[in-house]
This record gives structure tokens, sequence and C-alpha cells, in this order.
């Protein structure tokens, strides 16, 4: 590491360090000057009170998420603890439960439709067994067991959580979050992908297992049931009339994650048709997932069921890369980090120092002891199917185990609803995802390497020839018929080099790059014999490939500069208008 490279580090950390210090005294020495003005303002002063907490906690989301962006801490852990810092001027929200529950709500069901868009739809079906099987069995195993540590860990520390505490914290703990598991991959080529498209398709399921089960249990509990013990709970849980309603609760989330689909396929149909501005996409973007989850609540459904099943289902045929660009800036921009620093603002700093054994022990033997023993239970008899797992695999996944944004917004309904004992719980909680959100991300690519079953993925290769380059994008074989385009434009604006720049994604092999490239240095030498013949000077032609996205690597290419045009598909990149234009360099859309 360069010593510019350390400095820019040291500047970053310390503009994160000052902020939080900043939000602290802002918090405690500003708070009640702050509510004194907006209260005698005007008669609506409590509300403006909500809003103005509303506007901080939005403000503060954008800034740890560009805080943490450029640093290997997860914005999820920065927002903990500035939510911890700023309780006093976020307390209006957090004591508001009505704004609370509203807040927190609206960002789990964005961020589940978020994780059906961003599930491999094609991946997941052909690995339905093994994905199932890890998050609906190896969830509702994990819940219980961690109940039962939890229980256990506690007792030997001398403090006894409640009954009820105890099931709904193991249930809201159980799901893993694809936010958390996704960066963890990127930077590695896996040599096969099913071990990734299994994390992260387990990871968006088990999210909406765990909102279920802390559903369903919630509804016991506050049925003032006779139940003794978690095995009781979990019981219970399995009791014909509640596995009657679970039927329902499952069948009326789908039927409305269908209607959802359908809406969104109808609008994908008609898009295709009708050219519109973008904008509007966002709106329905907004409505559809909201829509499922009302319509489906209202119907005693699951409303998140419905959210993540019409995302996902819309995903098998009408992704569309602006959507995802949409909710990426949107979701993890604020969203997110806002769930985690109003669950931070919840914990009381002193609970949090004092069960702090508790939730460390906790934490360790649930990464490291329960983790494991689920995945191999669950996956050790797909070793000898037809999906032939290998067990290094399930020894990989035994090692994925980040616990997110859903399961963080499970711990405030908890809280929310009452329970004796949530207050504690949340704080042993908030431990555990701070130990999984730390530990686990530097982990995963390193056990991935260390079971050579995946590489670290090669850089963007820097151009052999300098000065005016055209890029011409491709994902798989459709270049040589585009190329012909590319060298006329060239040879009208002298322009004499030209960039193959080759991004197969998914199908990222050394066997298929290899054969592109032969295939491409055969069409370069076409293309300068034919130019030569007409006596036209040659052109400098360059291969490069690149791992990752294609649009992550157009973006490397724009920053090494001397790009005139990037030549694209037009279907292949696509783009929202505003990020064309941000990235100031024309582009060239194909048929």
């Amino acid at each position: 590491m360069s010593i510019r490279e350390v400095r820019t580090l040291a500047l970053q950390y310390t503009m994160m360090a000052g902020m939080l210090v900043v939000s602290w005294f802002v918090s405690t020495h500003f708070t009640d000057a702050i509510d004194a003005s907006l209260i005698g303002a005007s008669d609506t002063g409590e509300m403006l009170l909500v809003l103005f907490s509303i506007v901080i906690a939005f403000a503060l989301g954008f800034i740890i998420y560009e805080l943490a962006k450029p640093t290997i801490i997860p914005s999820f852990v920065l927002a903990i603890f500035f939510g911890i810092v700023s309780r006093d001027i976020l307390s209006y929200v957090v004591q508001n439960p009505t704004a609370l529950a509203t807040i927190i709500t609206i960002g789990a069901i964005f961020i589940l439709f978020e994780g059906g868009l961003e599930t491999p739809f094609t991946k997941f079906k052909t690995l339905l067994g093994p994905i199932l099987s890890l998050a609906i069995v190896g969830t509702l195993i994990n819940a219980l067991l961690l109940s039962a540590v939890l229980q256990t860990v506690s007792q030997h520390f001398g403090l006894t959580l409640s009954l009820a505490a105890l099931v709904l914290l193991g249930a809201a703990l159980a799901s893993t979050d694809p936010a958390a598991i996704i960066p963890s991959f990127q930077g590695l080529h896996f040599r096969n992908p099913r071990v990734k498209h299994i994390a992260i398709s387990e990871s968006a399921i088990n999210d909406v297992v765990g909102a279920v089960m802390v559903t369903i249990f919630l509804g016991l509990f506050t049925k003032e049931l006779q139940i003794t013990t978690i095995i009781d709970a979990y019981h219970r849980l399995l009791q014909w009339e509640h596995l009657m309603h679970i039927s329902h609760v499952v069948i009326v989330g789908c039927g409305v994650g269908i209607i959802g689909f359908l809406v969104l396929q109808l609008w994908s149909n008609w898009r295709f048709k009708v050219v519109t501005e973008e904008g509007s996409d966002a709106a329905l973007f907004l409505a559809v997932p909201l829509f499922a989850y009302t319509i489906a609540s209202a119907l005693g459904g699951s409303g998140f069921l419905a959210v993540f099943l019409s995302s996902l289902m819309f995903h098998l045929k009408a992704h569309c890369r602006h959507v995802e660009h949409y909710f990426n800036h949107t979701i993890e921009g604020f969203m997110k980090p806002i769930i985690f620093m109003l669950l931070g603002a919840m914990v009381d700093p002193r609970e949090l120092l004092a069960v702090a054994g508790i939730g460390i022990i906790s934490g360790v033997l649930f990464m490291f002891v329960l983790r494991p023993l689920i995945v191999f239970t669950t996956l050790l008899p797909f070793c000898i199917t037809g999906q032939k797992l290998k067990k290094k695999e399930l020894l990989f996944l035994s090692f994925v185990r980040e616990t997110g944004v859903i399961p963080a917004a499970l711990l405030i309904t908890i809280q929310l609803a009452g329970i004796p004992g949530a207050n504690t719980a949340t704080a042993i909680g908030l431990w555990i995802m701070l130990l999984t959100l730390t530990i686990e991300p530097p982990l995963t690519p390193l056990i991935a390497r260390k079971l050579k079953l995946a590489t670290e993925a090669p850089t963007l290769p820097e151009r052999q020839h300098h000065g005016p380059v055209a890029v011409l994008c491709s994902r798989g074989y459709s270049f040589p018929e585009r190329m012909r385009t590319v060298v006329d434009w060239c040879q009208q604006h002298a322009v004499h080099n030209i960039v193959l720049l080759h991004c197969p994604e998914e199908r990222f092999t050394l066997q298929f790059v290899e054969d592109v490239h032969q295939r491409a240095q055969v069409l370069f030498d076409e293309h300068n014999e034919r130019l030569t013949s007409t006596g036209q000077k040659d052109i400098n032609f360059e291969f490069i490939c690149g791992p990752g996205l294609l649009q992550d690597n157009i973006e490397k290419m724009i920053e090494s500069g001397d790009v005139s045009i990037i030549f694209v598909g037009s279907k292949m990149l696509d783009y929202r208008l505003e990020d064309v234009k941000n990235l100031q360099v024309p582009f060239y859309f194909m048929s």
C-alpha cells in the first residue's frame, strides 16, 4: 500500500470518527433546544418533531452509506454506532410506535422486493432442493437451536429471559441477508458458481421464513397460551390448526404475489411497445410491493411473502438493469442504514455492555457451531443425489452466516409488541448481528480461496496502446457482425485504437475467454487486411476481458481515460438515461 493510499484511508476513517463525534454532540446538546423551537412554532409541533427526526434519520443514512463505501466497515455496522450516539435526536421516531413501525415495515418491504429482483431465478430453479432445504428446514432448526443456546448461555450468566423473548429472538436472527452476503462474493471467480447461487437464494428465501415465523410466534404469545418450553412453542407451531393457519398465510401470500408479478409483467410488455421516460418506473416499483404487502396482510396472508414472490417471478422474464440501479441507490443508500440506525437508537448502551458476555458467546456459537451443524444436516443428502454437492461446498456455506436488515427489522417489531424482556433480547441480538457482520464478510472470501472453490477475480488489464479509443462491448459472440460499424466510425473520425471489452459475467471461465480471444484475433486480422488492401491505415486492436459486471468494467475503462465512444448492444446495457449522461462519454446503442 502506497503512502498516498494510507493517507487517503486515514482521512476516511478520521472523517468517520469526526462525524460520529459531531452526531453525538448535536444529539446530546441541541435536542432540547430543537424541541422547544419546534413545539412552540405552531400547533403541529409534535408532528414537526417526528418529521424532523425522520429527516435526520434519512440524512444520516445517506452520510453513513457514503462514509462506509470506501472502507472495509459494512454500512450496517456503522449505522448501529450512529444510532447509538444519536439516540436523543432520534427519540421522537423511536418513541412513536406508529411512526417507527411504518418506517420499519416500508423498509422491510422494499428490501425484500429488492431481494427478489437480485435472486438468480434461473439458477434458483435448478438448485431448488438444496435451497429450500437450507432456507426452510435449516431456518426452523436454526431458530430452535439458537433459542436453546441463548437460554443456556443467559442462565450461565445469571440472567433469565422470558420464554417469549427467547423464542422470538431465535426466530428473528435465524435468517441470513443477501445484502450482506453478496458484497463478500465480489472480487471472487467461482469455479462452479452454484455454491454462490445457493447462498444468495437461501438468504432471500429465509428472510421470508424468518418474517413469517416471527409473525406467527407473536400471535401465539399475545394470545397468552400456556407455553412452558421452547420445544412446546415449536410443537404448537406444528399443530394442525396452526399448520392450517400457516397454509392460509402462504397461499394468500403466493396468490397476491402472483398478482403483483402480473402487474409488473403487464407493465413490462407495455414498456416494450411504448417508449416513456424512465422516471415512471420508480413509481411502479414503489407501488407494487406496497400494494402486495397491504392486500396480502389485509386478507390474512404473508405480506412479506407476497412482496418477495412478485419480484422473484418478475426476475424470470423482465429483469431490467435500470431498476437494479434505482433500488441500489435508494435502498442501499439510506433505507438499510436507517433500519440499523433506529435499532441502535432503541438500545441503551448500558444494557448493551451488561449483556456483552452473553451476546459474544452466543454469537460465536451461532456462527461456528450452529451454522455448520445446520448446513451439513440439511445439505448432506444432496451430496449423493443428482446435485452431487461436494463436502467442501458445504464447508464453505458453513461460513456464510451474515445476519442483516430483515432480522434487524424483526427485532424492532418484537420490541414494539411489548414482549417481556424484549429490550434485553434486542441488546443480545445486536451483539450477535455485529459479530456476524464484522467477522463473516472478510472470512467468506478467505475460506472460498482456501477450499479452492474460488480464485481472486483478475482486474481489468491495462491498455497496450494509448490515445483515443473506441470501445466495443460484448458478453458473448455478437461482436463479429458489429465490429464493421465500429471500424467504419473510427475511419471517419481518425481514431486508430479499438478495444473489444468482453465481459462474460456469469459465464466467465478461462476456456470461454480463450475461445472468444481466438475468434477476436482472427477478426482483428481480417479487418486490418481489408484496410491495408484498400490503402488505409490499419487499426490497433486490443482484446480486454473483464471479470464482473459489464457496466462496472465500462466505468473502469472510462476512468483510464482517452475513451472516445462506447458501442453497446441495445439490450446489453440497460443504463438509466441519467447514468449514461453522468459517464460523460458518448454511447452508441447497436441493434
